[in-house]
């Protein structure tokens, strides 16, 4: 397994999701927007997010337990960690 190529597939991932997210909040706002584009940007978006979550689970990355699809958590330079979508810490920073 290379997983310097995973992690840049992962990385790459994050970047095309956050773009996705971008453009799907921009067409929200605009009123002459085809519903079917937003619907569509949404489900791939949804879908970018698990296959983010997947394979950030397989590198051995926490996941966030109260999101879905789980998000990938950070930690602080104090270690807590954090996520990014809902800001709670996880289950097992918690317990």
């Amino acid at each position: 397994m290379d997983i310097d190529a995973l992690h840049s597939t992962l990385l790459s991932i994050t970047v095309v999701s956050e773009k996705v997210r971008a453009a799907r909040e921009t067409l929200s706002a605009t009123a002459d927007a085809p519903a079917s584009l937003g619907k569509f940007l949404s489900e791939v978006e949804s879908d970018l997010r698990i296959a983010k979550a997947t394979l950030g689970g397989e590198l051995g990355f926490s996941l966030c337990p109260r999101c879905w699809p789980p998000e990938l958590v950070a930690a602080d330079l104090d270690g807590q960690l954090n996520c990014p979508v809902c800001g709670q810490i996880s289950y097992e920073q918690a317990a």
